[in-house]
């Protein structure tokens, strides 16, 4: 690394550009990993900044690919030996007026809250936000001559929409930018003057914080926190004011669904969380190349990062990475956009005499009401002294009365009645002035208990002003020693120099061919082959390496490519359908208004519809304007009533002067009626009376026979009459059957109906199968009425 590149040691620096600090800690295993038998993929070099990575399961096509940061962390690091080291020095340039940011980045499960909150109650295992409140009041309780104030706010960004973790029920909260950097209007702060009461808000917002489960987290973050820190110093000597400000952020990780198992609810959380990470890689890509296009407003989270990425502000950026190779594809990238962010430039200037400092504000509100109190306290003092004077001129009543019972013991019973009248005038003159005096000082006793009590009400705000207003200077043996006060700053010293030393070692490993080549004088051929095999080797390894890492960069662009070309397809596929509908359903001069009216709300990021405002009256002879009618929606275009929205709805002829639109609504036109309703068909009395009459139930057999049933019964009767000739069988049963049949013959009329009775008919089973049913339309008496078929014509019983 060339001098000219070499990024600045140290944190309190007065450089106008100053690079992005990137820290890299990994965390240990986890015994899920090591029951699964995962292996470790990352290996880490604390003392070069180093950090490898080995894919193992392609060795054999993959190099290690290696990256180098300002510092780097393994698993075996301390929370003091990190804070110490990286985040101290830039707290201190905080307390010297600057802008400060600390960020935590990385994959879910990696330890980000961890590193900034710790485990509460344990002192060797708290994180970064807690050992910072104890540095800030140490400063302030060790510095003299200046005036504090501590104000802190913190707020979550869950599902892209701003929330007040100090205020759960506050309103919906806006990003707004100004001259001096990007704001949140509205967001509660609250004044703190001690440690436990910077801890105390900590709690609080934790609390409020959304969390959840997954796969890979139990208490996986589902939200990205920011806790701000401003702090307002005021020199009393030189009367200058600083503000420095400094930014906590607790990053939501990066995951994938397939690894965290998420559905639902944590399903849409993780598609917000990884399109605000993805924001803030494309503003860490496009600040890396110096692009003139920076996406801050691509999300809320890089909105609220915009003075910590290229603007003023001091920002450190800890990468936390997990060993395993289950994770290699997510601790690949994060190692890759912890590289891209070193080379991000900021711009810190030392925030002094502001604008809007609050400790300005107070100090001039002190000095008001010290104005005011001070002539009521003078007159309040003369007024005393006139009372005590009052009080001394007054009459007193004890030697009177001591005189009048001496002469009355001395004097006899007739003359003491007579003294006693007189005693009792002398007394009610006397108790006349008393009355006088006593009315006197009740009033000037109500007068100064008003003062009083007005002047306790300004002192009691003029003392909660001034309780807000930590003056440095004091409680200094009761905190920290003067040996742990020097003992901290040669901590600092050691941290500065060991980031020298690992600059100093990148350096040399940077110059290492060139001193080589220097070293080693080419003493024969044999010797100068073997040096350029060497360094034919080290090129060629430095070529696959780049080779992998172009090929790697081609499969990431090309599956972004493939992400955005989906969601353009969606957003083309919504855009056609919308203006569809307005091509078809929307009339030509409305579909213009709303064109005309369209503007866009770069503070929102969404399009809005402005109204045409009223065209003014022309200005009379006498100069004045003309005025507007006011109107009583916003989306009308004259004052309506309640009448006149009532009468609006209505489809009433009398209407059409209510409406607000040139368009008349009508009720659908029915066409003419071609059917007519279904009657059922009338029957008559004596064919009514037939129908019941063959519907009872009777005793007897009820035959219907007609000429197609006569031609079979005779042919049947035929058949078996030959057959019972010719095999000499009884035939006493046919003779009374063949009668019948002559009698019904096939030279009968057709469709006569022969009804007889049962009774006198032998059985025609003895001719005929058992199994089968003659084919003679008998219908046993056996069934009911109702199941006999309906005749075609009359039915004779």
């Amino acid at each position: 690394m060339s001098a000219k590149s070499r990024r600045p040691g140290t944190a309190s620096s007065q450089t106008p550009n100053e690079c992005v600090q990137v820290v890299v800690r990994c965390r240990p295993m986890s015994n899920r990993e090591r029951s699964e038998g995962s292996p470790e993929v990352v290996n880490v070099y604390p003392n070069r900044g180093v950090v490898e990575l080995q894919n193992v399961v392609d060795a054999n096509k993959e190099q290690r690919k290696v990256f180098t940061y300002d510092a780097a962390y393994d698993a075996s690091a301390s929370q003091t030996t990190l804070y110490h080291e990286v985040v101290f020095p830039l707290v201190s340039s905080v307390l010297e007026g600057f802008n400060g940011c600390i960020f935590a980045y990385g994959q879910t499960g990696t330890g980000k809250t961890f590193t900034m909150e710790g485990v509460r109650g344990n002192d060797d295992l708290m994180g970064i936000i807690p050992r910072t409140f104890e540095q800030i009041w140490l400063h302030i309780n060790r510095t003299e001559n200046f005036q504090f104030l501590v104000d802190v706010s913190y707020l979550e960004i869950y599902m892209e929409e701003l929330r007040d973790l100090l205020k759960p029920n506050s309103k919906h909260l806006e990003v707004r930018e100004r001259g001096s950097g990007v704001y949140v209007p509205n967001l509660h702060a609250i004044n703190c003057k001690s440690v436990d009461d910077m801890i105390r808000v900590m709690k609080v917002g934790n609390k409020n914080r959304t969390v959840g489960f997954t796969n890979m987290n139990e208490h996986s973050s589902r939200s990205h926190a920011i806790f701000m820190i401003k702090i307002e110093m005021c020199d009393t000597e030189t009367n200058t004011i600083k503000v420095g400000k400094l930014n906590l952020i607790d990053l939501a990780g990066s995951e994938r669904q397939s690894k965290t198992g998420a559905s639902a609810e944590r399903l849409k959380e993780a598609s917000k969380i990884n399109l605000a990470l993805s924001s803030l890689g494309n503003v860490i890509s496009a600040l890396a190349e110096s692009s003139p296009h920076v996406p801050y407003r691509d999300s809320k989270l890089t909105r609220l990062l915009q003075d910590s990425l290229g603007g003023n502000s001091k920002t450190i950026m800890i990468a936390n990475i997990g060993p395993s190779n289950y994770n290699y594809n997510e601790t690949l990238t994060t190692l890759r956009y912890a590289s891209r962010a070193k080379s991000i430039q900021n711009q810190p200037i030392k925030n002094e005499d502001p604008q809007d400092a609050k400790l300005k504000e107070y100090q001039e509100e002190i000095e008001r009401l010290k104005r005011l109190i001070a002539p009521q306290q003078q007159q309040r003092s003369e007024k005393q002294g006139t009372i005590k004077k009052q009080r001394v001129k007054k009459p007193k009543k004890e030697p009177i009365s001591q005189e009048l019972i001496g002469s009355a013991l001395q004097a006899s019973s007739a003359d003491l009645q007579v003294d006693e009248d007189r005693d009792s005038d002398g007394d009610g003159a006397e108790s006349e002035s008393d009355k006088e005096n006593e009315a006197e000082v009740a009033k000037s006793n109500e007068e100064l208990e008003r003062e009083r009590v007005e002047n306790a009400k300004l002192a009691a705000k003029l003392a909660e002003l001034e309780g807000q207003l930590v003056r440095g200077g004091k409680n200094l043996l009761d905190t920290y020693s003067e040996r742990q006060i020097e003992l901290e700053k040669k901590l600092v010293e050691i941290a500065e120099r060991k980031k020298r030393e690992i600059e100093i070692q990148q350096q040399l490993e940077l110059q290492e061919e060139t001193t080589l080549e220097i070293r080693e004088r080419n003493v024969s051929l044999e010797q100068e082959v073997e040096l350029k095999k060497r360094k034919l080797s080290k090129c060629y390894a430095k070529y696959l390496a780049l080779q992998q890492e172009l090929n790697d960069c081609k499969h990431d662009h090309n599956q972004d490519l493939r992400e955005l070309e989906m969601a353009q397809n969606e957003l083309v596929k919504e855009l056609k359908r919308q203006l569809l509908i307005i091509d078809n359903f929307v009339p030509i001069e409305v579909k213009q208004r709303l064109y005309t009216q369209a503007k866009y709300d770069e503070e929102q990021e969404e399009w809005k519809f402005s109204s045409f405002p009223l065209p003014l009256p022309p200005s009379g002879g006498d100069g004045r304007q003309g005025y507007r009618r006011p109107v009583s929606h916003p989306q009308r275009r004259r004052p309506t009533s309640e009448h006149a929205l009532q009468e609006a709805k209505s489809n009433a002829p009398s209407s059409l002067r209510f409406k607000s639109e040139n368009i008349v609504s009508y009720e659908l036109e029915m066409p003419c009626r071609t059917t007519q309703e279904y009657r059922t068909p009338k029957v008559s009395a004596s064919l009514q009376a037939v129908l019941a009459q063959a519907m009872q139930t009777g005793g007897d057999d009820i035959d219907i026979v007609d000429s197609h049933t006569n031609s079979l019964r005779s042919r049947l009767e035929n058949i078996i009459n030959a057959n019972s000739s010719s095999n000499g069988g009884p035939g006493s049963g046919a003779g009374p059957l063949a009668a019948n049949t002559a009698g019904s013959g096939v030279g009968s009329m057709p469709n006569v109906r022969n009804i007889k009775s049962s009774r006198g008919l032998p059985s025609a089973g003895t001719a005929l199968d058992s199994n089968r049913r003659p084919p003679t339309g008998r219908i046993p008496a056996k069934k009911p009425a109702s199941a006999y078929p309906k005749a075609r014509g009359l039915v004779n019983k």
